[in-house]
């Protein structure tokens, strides 16, 4: 079973138009105004994937009147959907609402309720919990770790479903026969969090924890579970403790900061986020939920700066549309990803072409050597169209079989709306978006230093080579006078090509030259500009299609070489001038022809595999994919698996390192950090759909698992002191994972919130 992690959803309903299912939100003051909760009363989730702007803080909310008109603007808009747009809506597997159903339900909602619930969306932190801050256990101790964990467990049992109970007790048995050791056992649940299940993963490791409490790294990940789960008042005991012995630990630091923020107690929250941050300026964690609290205080600038520091470590779309809501805009420098380690990937600079002629007998000479190399460029073109043939077509196989799997996701998700809480379900390359904007960045660049090229190149043609032709046709039209009036019976009839030759010859050193000149100018732009190309479409393209790009990449090369704008420009089509017509005697001898190069295959250096058995996750430059072990899905029956929990993720950080092989590079004592520096590395940053971007890092160039550019750690540029480089790294149970959570709902709700601990 295969899960994608990188889904987007739009559709269609013309050929490039996209389909409006938006009617609600549109055509009243009403609509406009009031965001999504309004609909998720009426609706109950229909449209849960549709995103709005939240109303400002001093606006009012709706109220009874205001839902009747709305009902009624939306019944008028619903009789106005084509047919057409019903029957594609129906092939899609989406359903137009019911609004007889969505009266019923909107008559039995009061002002008052409508009043909580728009100031539950309106909230950016959570309110202060009184409740569950005073059922915060006391001091729990490293010997009472043990029976506390116990204890929760077994208040887990009772709000959990059933199904997730048995379930999680059948895996707690698979991993119990299949991991070496209580590390790998632990780091196994970890892969049940990653596959989606949040509550399975919290049971299971709860489990594994209770019988081995002396696990740092593990203790914490339960807590940091717990904590996303709703019972951060259970968590904060543990968390305590971990602070005590292991004090300036940026993961507990960051891991108290969200649990007191979870409770709505913002000032304590506050201190520990500030404190893992001076730690580490650019956590990606801390800086996104002191965003959030810097925005409630009315602090915007502070707010954006620290989205800025969180962007920069790790990118989310969440992170991208929190900028929209700030009023800033997501800048290029504000988010990374590995920079090209290699300016010529496709090793353009090896091709050469033959000169450019200075005289008549070079021309002579040159034209030969151009002809052919002309001819080389000409066969490897047809060669490389032929091959794009085949390219293509397994391309748009490869496309053909990804809208049928995104439209039966759609189709899943419509069916099955507790699973598939709304977001975006067309498959798109996992980095395709930032890419997409660190190549146009560059391609505006591009641009800029073209038309100044194209205008230089206009000076030069108008301005001095015109003047240059000018002289030399002046001076030709003299000597052919000179030679009508000395040639005839009776006069000297002297022989004039020598002198038609040096005329032509000066003309030919004075231009051919300029033109070489801004032809290798013109080279090296080109080069660059394929170059990036071929790097940043690693990332755009799924890599069937970037097949199809390489080539048509390399086609255009083939072509800038052969004269770019110049070709066609100049007798005989050379991108030069050549003037063979005045010979005075044997012309000399053509000297060899130049050899066509090779390309260098671009290919992508930036991957992973995470193997916590359980489950498998690869990534690379634009396709991220995850894997359940197949004897795992035999064992517990993958179906009850997916379908008994329907919790989406919390935004939080996986840190993943490398054990063996890097005895050196061990980090201290104490929770794995996120910004550990620890041989070689992969983090992870969720959001509330998954997994979303994937950070590698490697700080030794020997070891197990890995490689590393034979150059400086540096060359692929620093963020905060971590290496940011182009490397392959294997990571699995042996290492050591860290879960850095994230901020939960504001409005305090989660599946364990209401689990209280009172002895153990």
């Amino acid at each position: 079973m295969i899960f994608s992690r990188n889904r987007k959803i739009l559709l269609f309903r013309d050929k490039n138009q996209p389909l409006d299912i938006s009617f609600l939100y549109s055509n009243t003051r009403v609509m406009k105004k009031y965001p999504l909760f309004i609909i998720g009363l009426l609706a109950a989730g229909l449209l849960s994937a549709q995103t709005t702007k939240k109303t400002a803080a001093k606006e009012k909310p709706p109220t009874q009147k205001e839902m009747s008109d709305m009902m009624k603007e939306a019944q008028k808009m619903m009789g106005d959907i084509s047919p057409e747009d019903k029957k594609m809506m129906d092939s899609m597997g989406i359903k137009t609402p019911d609004l007889n159903q969505m009266k019923k339900n909107a008559s039995g909602v009061s002002d008052a309720q409508l009043k909580d619930a728009y100031e539950d969306e309106m909230r950016v932190v959570p309110k202060k919990d009184l409740a569950r801050i005073a059922a915060i256990p006391k001091g729990v101790t490293d010997a009472q770790t043990g029976n506390y964990i116990i204890a929760i467990q077994q208040k887990i049992k009772t709000v959990l479903k059933p199904t997730v109970i048995a379930m999680g007790d059948k895996v707690y048995s698979y991993i119990q026969v299949n991991s070496k050791n209580n590390t790998e056992a632990g780091n196994m649940a970890m892969g049940l969090w990653m596959a989606g299940q949040p509550e399975l993963a919290a049971y299971t490791l709860g489990k594994i924890c209770s019988i081995n409490a002396g696990n740092m790294d593990q203790i914490s990940n339960y807590a940091s579970m717990i904590s996303m789960l709703g019972a951060q008042h259970l968590a904060i005991p543990l968390l305590n403790n971990l602070n005590a012995k292991f004090p300036n630990n940026s993961s507990i630091l960051n891991n108290l900061g969200q649990a007191w923020f979870g409770l709505g107690e913002i000032g304590k929250a506050d201190k520990y986020l500030d404190s893992a941050i001076r730690i580490y300026a650019y956590h990606p964690q801390a800086n996104f939920t002191k965003s959030l609290i810097e925005e409630s205080k009315g602090n915007t600038a502070k707010a954006v700066e620290c989205l800025k520091k969180s962007t920069q470590h790790s990118y989310t779309k969440e992170k991208e549309e929190r900028f929209k809501k700030l009023g800033d805009k997501m800048g290029n420098k504000d988010f990374r990803l590995p920079q090209p380690n290699k300016a010529d990937a496709m090793n353009l600079g090896e091709f050469s072409s033959p000169s450019f002629p200075s005289s008549v007998d070079e021309c002579i000479m040159l034209n030969v050597q151009w002809t052919d190399f002309v001819g080389q460029l000409d066969e490897k073109i047809g060669q490389l169209q032929q091959q794009r043939v085949s390219l293509l077509e397994t391309a748009m196989k490869g496309n053909e079989q990804r809208l049928n799997a995104d439209i039966n996701l759609i189709k899943k998700a419509q069916a099955n709306p507790t699973k598939f809480k709304g977001g975006n379900f067309i498959s798109v390359p996992v980095y395709a978006d930032r890419a997409a904007k660190l190549f146009n960045a560059y391609n505006d660049l591009y641009k800029k230093k073209l038309e100044a090229f194209l205008r230089k190149s206009a000076d030069l043609a108008e301005g001095e080579l015109k003047s240059i032709k000018e002289a030399y046709d002046a001076e030709m039209e003299k000597l052919h006078e000179e030679d009508n009036e000395q040639t005839g019976e009776g006069k000297p009839n002297k022989d004039f090509c020598p002198k038609y030759k040096a005329a032509t010859d000066n003309y030919l050193k004075a231009t051919n030259p300029k033109l070489e000149e801004m032809y290798h100018e013109y080279l090296e732009l080109q080069k660059e500009m394929l170059n990036e190309s071929a790097y940043w479409y690693m990332y755009i393209q799924w890599p069937d299609m970037f097949e199809v790009m390489k080539v048509d990449l390399q086609v255009q090369w083939l072509g800038v070489l052969k004269g770019g704008f110049f070709h066609g420009s100049y007798e005989n089509n050379y991108p030069y001038v050549s003037i063979t017509k005045y010979v005075c005697q044997a012309p000399p001898e053509g000297s060899g022809s130049t050899k066509l190069q090779k390309f260098d295959d671009v290919a992508c250096q930036y991957n992973n595999t995470l193997d916590l058995k359980l489950m498998t996750i690869t990534n690379n430059c634009s396709r991220m994919e995850s894997k359940l072990d197949l004897k795992f899905i035999e064992y517990t029956r993958f179906d009850d698996f997916e379908r008994e929990e329907g919790d989406t993720y919390m935004g939080s950080t996986l840190k993943l390192s490398v054990e063996k092989g890097f005895d050196a590079a061990k980090a201290e004592a104490g929770p794995l950090k996120v910004e550990a520096k620890v041989g070689a590395s992969v983090e992870m940053e969720f959001d509330r759909e998954g997994v979303k971007d994937v950070i590698l890092s490697a700080e030794a160039k020997v070891g197990a698992g890995h490689n590393t550019l034979d150059k400086g750690l540096e060359e692929g540029g620093s963020i905060g002191g971590k290496d940011v480089i182009d490397t392959t790294v294997e990571a699995g149970v042996e290492g050591r994972i860290s879960l850095i959570s994230g901020h939960g709902t504001v409005t305090g709700t989660g599946v364990l919130s209401h689990v209280k601990i009172t002895s153990w």
